[in-house]
């Protein structure tokens, strides 16, 4: 009898800790409005000199939404929610080279300004300038040819576009 006194009187008190914790048990976290199951991703605008970043950057977080699951890719017509950007920073500079002084790996350094609009009352829910990975890929090959800087360049460009869909997948659906 004892133990069920504490038991009740102790519920007020973990119904409390529950609710004022800042974590949230639902599907959708974040900033994302509640109803909003769809999202279009317009294309990236590239700001840069660098080519096709711009389709690397919204392939990755096309994808990311897809493999989430939580928001489905649709286009802008039928969307809840609209995502646009612009890759406004792009620098590459080699951080390992082959014994044959090709490039074997890049730090990639890239920052996107990003919005995302709930369409139906017209108001922007996240505004992020500058969102953007500094990340070294690697691409290890036994190729002593311009094959390998190719190659090391492209997977260091997949690499940190998909670091950045993530962190913005992340921003919306998650809150951090």
């Amino acid at each position: 009898m004892r133990a069920f006194k504490v038991l009740i009187s102790a519920l007020p008190v973990l119904a409390l800790l529950l609710t004022s914790c800042g974590y949230r048990f639902t599907p959708l976290g974040g900033v994302v409005p509640e109803g909003a199951r769809t999202i279009a991703v317009l294309t990236f605008v590239n700001g840069t000199n660098e080519p096709y970043v711009d389709v690397e950057v919204t392939k990755a977080v096309v994808d990311e939404f897809i493999a989430d699951g939580r928001l489905r890719v649709v286009s802008p017509e039928v969307a809840d929610l609209v995502l646009k950007g612009k890759v406004t920073n792009f620098s590459l500079s080699a951080s390992a080279y082959t014994t044959d002084s090709y490039v074997q790996s890049y730090t990639i350094t890239m920052g996107v300004d990003v919005s995302v609009e709930d369409v139906k009352v017209h108001k922007i829910i996240l505004l992020e300038k500058g969102l953007g990975p500094v990340l070294t890929s690697s691409y290890s090959v036994t190729l002593g040819d311009i094959t390998t800087t190719k190659i090391a360049k492209e997977t260091a460009l997949k690499s940190a576009s998909r670091d950045l869909a993530s962190t913005l997948r992340s921003r919306l659906l998650d809150g951090f």
